[in-house]
Order: C-alpha cells, then sequence, then structure tokens
C-alpha cells in the first residue's frame, strides 16, 4: 500500500491519468494499492492491514480515491469519490 496526498479538488481525470501513465512503476508486486488523502497529516496505513482496507469514518472522510492494482489477473480500477470516501458513492473506472 502507497498512500500519496492530493488537494481536495482534483479531478477524476486528473487522477485517472496518474493512474494510467504510473501504473507500470507499481508492477512489481502481486497487488498494490494506492490511496489518495485529501490531507497529507491525515494519510495513514489502516487498522487492519491485511484486509487493505480503511473502516473508521475519520479516515474515510479523508480518502479522496483508491486506486487497486491487482498484477496477477490484470484487474486495475480506480474508485473515484466525488466528495470523499465516507460520503460519496465510488465512481470506478478500469485503468488499461
Amino acid at each position: 500500500m502507497i498512500l500519496f496526498s492530493v488537494d481536495s479538488t482534483a479531478t477524476i481525470g486528473e487522477l485517472k491519468r496518474f493512474c494510467s501513465e504510473n501504473k507500470s512503476e507499481y508492477s512489481t508486486g502481486y497487488f498494490e494499492i494506492l490511496v489518495f488523502f485529501t490531507d497529507k497529516s491525515s494519510a495513514k496505513f489502516p487498522e487492519n492491514p491485511v484486509t487493505g482496507g480503511f473502516m473508521e469514518d475519520s479516515d474515510l472522510k479523508k480518502i479522496k480515491a483508491i486506486y487497486t492494482i491487482n498484477n496477477t489477473n490484470g484487474y486495475s480500477k480506480l474508485d473515484f469519490y466525488e466528495k470523499n470516501a465516507f460520503e460519496s458513492r465510488p465512481n470506478s473506472i478500469d485503468i488499461d
């Protein structure tokens, strides 16, 4: 899991472009998760790192997007949240 900080006004297009252009940099592991936080001081690893998921409301409110890559089966998806991961449904985009 790799943590990033982005401006809260980051758009889905900007994050999609970043993920597409940098996907090859995250091909050494079987499974990669990139989490984009809206506040650098809030960026932290989840309480339960085995699942790779965030459960605390305070964490979810600071997440703008999550990019998941499975290098074994080719799964590559960006989940973008208009407001944040707590208050918005994900807008999921496949990344080629």
